[in-house]
């Protein structure tokens, strides 16, 4: 049995997971409950999206509905838990709307825990709370400025990241976590909006051996991430990044994204491709996550190679009516 099926959930009481009807909220509450003895309490804001957690012990699952607006209905949720995972944040609306969800949200959910009792937080944050930078990179390196005129996404995971550190104290500890490019079955903008978007784009996009590094991390890395820092003592307070110890560019991601969509080559009309500036500076970015502390304190390495777990999310994707046709050209 490995390390991160050893801890108990009758050990550890219950643990909670809000954003459990999303991508990588589902994936951590089908490991708890397929790799550990946890009771899982899954908190969505509805079942409309929660039908993948169908096939699991339903036993085992002690489903509440909350929102992050909703304090009242985060206490109750929380009630007896002695862990939270939180991977919720605000992913549609206008800019105010996911600002409310994933900085105000947050808030209300570190108040919640409190409140409750609840021992640990384990907060998902993301690679993009620090600033653009070249070469390896660790926790140390700089933090993205602060932008009070910004309130898009780098800035509003940077805004919650901080809260959960601040939030540390008087009986409960809070672990962050900061992957890179998730991917994988059920992803969203790295994975199911690149096998649904225009073909076109793919004319414009890196290929090969160009682009900058991608920070990719296959999310069963993810999982284990959050698994182990459930319950590892020496992990409260840690920020712990988490990217593949593999070396990816973007021109490897995209290929491997072609090959799912049936593209051979790129198209050769680049006329109607819509690659947004942000995006293809991002592309270009040579910052490289080093996860080392992670593997120190978490036990854990992110050795899902890109080959692997696009072989994974290409099954995936084939199942569920994803990339190729069934004439087999690109979708």
């Amino acid at each position: 049995m490995s390390e991160l099926t050893e801890f108990s959930g009758s050990a550890g009481g219950q643990i909670a997971v809000t954003g459990a009807s999303g991508f990588i909220g589902g994936r951590v509450v089908e490991r708890l409950i397929l790799g550990t003895d946890a009771e899982v309490r899954p908190v969505v804001r509805g079942f409309g999206r929660a039908a993948r957690l169908a096939p699991l012990p339903q036993d085992r699952l002690g489903f509440r509905v909350a929102d992050l607006t909703d304090a009242p209905a985060l206490g109750r949720a929380l009630e007896g838990c002695d862990t939270v995972v939180h991977c919720a944040f605000g992913s549609s609306g206008e800019v105010d709307e996911r600002w409310a969800a994933t900085v105000d949200g947050t808030a209300r959910l570190l108040a919640a825990a409190r409140a409750a009792g609840v021992r640990r937080v384990v907060h998902l944050s993301t690679v993009d709370v620090y600033a653009p930078t070249e070469g390896a990179f660790d926790e140390e390196a700089p933090a993205r400025a602060v932008d009070s005129a910004d309130r898009e996404y780098e800035q509003q995971k940077l805004a919650a990241e901080r809260l959960a550190l601040a939030a540390a104290g008087e009986g409960m500890d809070v672990v962050v976590l900061q992957p890179g490019v998730v991917y994988g079955p059920w992803g969203g903008q790295w994975t199911t909006a690149q096998l649904e978007r225009p073909a076109a784009d793919f004319a414009v996009l890196p290929s090969g051996a160009d682009g900058g590094v991608c920070n990719a991390v296959y999310v069963d890395d993810v999982a284990d991430a959050v698994l182990a820092a459930c319950h590892r003592p020496d992990a409260a307070g840690g920020r712990f990044l988490l990217a593949a110890e593999e070396l990816t560019t973007w021109g490897g991601f995209f290929d491997h994204i072609r090959s799912i969509r049936g593209l051979t080559a790129a198209p050769a009309d680049a006329s109607e491709a819509a690659v947004p500036d942000w995006e293809a500076e991002l592309y270009r970015a040579t910052g490289r996550v080093t996860s080392d502390r992670a593997a120190r304190a978490l036990g854990v390495r992110c050795t899902t190679t890109l080959d692997a777990g696009m072989a994974l999310t290409a099954a995936w994707a084939e199942w569920i009516g994803l990339g190729r046709t069934r004439e087999g050209r690109a979708a």
